[in-house]
């Protein structure tokens, strides 16, 4: 199922729906990728999947964020430049780890560029890097329903019960 995009300035909750939609897609799309043996890929779709999580957040909490102004601006869509910091805010409101999940997320987008080149990889093996799509796209997976109680719908539930029907093709 996709969700038109629009802006979170004119319809907030769609907004936000629509990024809960895509963070579950990207970690659903990054399963099979790693199943089909893209390994590179996989972990950049796990990455997307964090910024699509901390864009609905940030949308979700405009209100409580400080800096504001740069929130409704650009802030919403949080961009990559800006995640540490996005993070960090994020947990003063009370989500925790989100700023440890970004971080394994970043050396996620690190491999997929560079791959397991030794001058710039954190990882040396695939296991190491499953481990952490892992631990992301679980986390994501066991927060997601609670941070979102209120935008939670059916169409999300069937979404979410694929991908963590499709988790299990991980082992």
């Amino acid at each position: 199922m996709e969700e038109k995009l629009i802006s979170p300035k004119i319809d907030r909750k769609a907004y936000i729906k629509a990024r809960i939609i895509e963070t579950l897609d990207d970690i659903d799309i990054a399963i099979h990728m790693w199943i089909a043996g893209r390994s590179r890929n996989s972990a950049g779709k796990v990455f997307s999947a964090v910024k699509a999580l901390l864009s609905a957040l940030v949308t979700k909490n405009l209100d409580r964020l400080p800096n504001s102004d740069w929130y409704v601006k650009r802030g919403y869509n949080a961009p990559t430049h800006s995640l540490k910091g996005i993070s960090m805010d994020l947990v003063k409101l009370g989500y925790t780890q989100v700023e440890s999940i970004t971080d394994k997320a970043f050396l996620l987008h690190d491999y997929q560029y560079n791959g397991f080149d030794p001058d710039f990889s954190k990882y040396k093996k695939k296991e190491e890097v499953l481990h952490d799509i892992v631990i992301v796209s679980n986390f994501i997976l066991d927060h997601i329903k609670e941070w979102f109680k209120e935008e939670w719908d059916n169409d999300l539930d069937n979404v979410y019960n694929i991908v963590l029907s499709d988790m299990k093709k991980l082992g």
